[in-house]
């Protein structure tokens, strides 16, 4: 038997793996330390889009592996609404210090806010059906928890909410065969205070399939998914009113009717205007796969003088809503 050699693989200072062949530091930074260069500097982060801010977690932890104890740092609270042109956050210190942070900082922002952008829109559009986080597969695992910290702060319900757990898993139901059989297991090994919600579309009509199961397990059951991929929008309501109607019409009004799938905020706002049968809403690729929304990084103080490139306003940018941060 051959030895395996194991060796732990090398993170980040906010836990993200380390690339095969790290980038060669920032240039500029390199020169200010070449230099010897102690000017103190003053650096402001400007969406460059409205949307919703966050990442300021992971910027934060950034910043504190560059020396923090010499940085000061003005951020918004996280999960605030942001116009275009806000200074979202503010650092001040020797520029040699974090300098070559600068693209990494606005990266992290740029990201974050993206998927929690999106997901505001669809939480705001559901309103009040809730919409759950179910993960992605869209992006790197690496990023899992950041993606479902945007997710929650754009206004989601987390995989770990009592929805989110709640889910008979798809894999279980194919490899039992059975969907009732699926739904029995998974129910004697979870919590009583967990609601049971159980993919009703996976072998046989979902109209037959929900009221089937609905019977057979009483009260326990709490709702039915239907999945939306590769349906159209006629196709989905019709779907949905004809589940809705069998279970009412079986003494089922209780059981609640979920849909996962890729659902726009403008298909949940039309939904919710014309009362179409649904009771919330499982998404996941629809949020990993939004667009980063971009920052702007601009140099405003020089040892506390105004300081700016041609076509900016020298000196920092009022604000009243940003907060200071303490590093200690």
């Amino acid at each position: 038997m051959q030895n395996v050699l194991k060796t732990r693989t090398p993170t980040t200072g906010i836990g993200l793996p380390m690339p095969p062949n790290p980038p060669p530091p920032h240039p500029t930074g390199d020169h200010c330390k070449q230099t010897e260069n102690e000017s103190i500097a003053t650096i402001e982060f400007m969406a460059e889009q409205d949307g919703v801010l966050c990442g300021l977690a992971e910027a934060l932890a950034l910043l504190r592996t560059l020396h923090p104890e010499l940085l000061q740092c003005w951020t918004l609270e996280q999960g605030s609404t942001m116009k275009c042109g806000d200074v979202v956050m503010r650092v001040r210190g020797r520029y040699r210090d974090y300098g070559s942070a600068e693209n990494a900082l606005a990266g992290i922002l740029a990201v974050s806010s993206g998927w929690a952008t999106a997901a505001r829109a669809l939480a705001k559009a559901a309103k009040p059906a809730p919409v759950v986080f179910t993960g992605a597969s869209t992006v790197h695992p690496a990023l899992a928890a950041q993606l479902e910290n945007a997710a929650v702060t754009g206004g989601c319900a987390g995989s770990d909410s009592a929805l989110g757990r709640g889910i008979v898993p798809r894999a279980l139901i194919l490899l039992t065969g059975d969907t009732l059989r699926a739904l029995q297991c998974f129910d004697q090994t979870t919590p009583p205070e967990i609601p049971r919600l159980v993919y009703a579309d996976l072998f046989h009509d979902p109209a037959d399939e929900a009221v089937r199961v609905a019977l057979a397990v009483g009260n326990r059951l709490s709702g039915v998914i239907l999945h939306a991929d590769g349906a159209s929008d006629e196709q989905l309501r019709a779907k949905l009113e004809r589940v809705r109607a069998q279970l009412d019409l079986a003494g089922l009004p209780r059981v609640k009717i979920f849909v996962h799938g890729a659902i726009t905020a403008a298909q949940m706002h039309e939904w919710k205007i014309e009362r179409v049968p649904v009771n919330g809403y499982f998404a996941g690729d629809l949020i990993g796969a939004a667009p980063p929304l971009p920052f702007a990084v601009e140099m405003r103080e020089c040892d506390g003088k105004p300081l700016a490139r041609r076509g900016q306003t020298a000196g920092t940018t009022p604000s009243l809503r940003l907060v200071r941060i303490d590093f200690e």
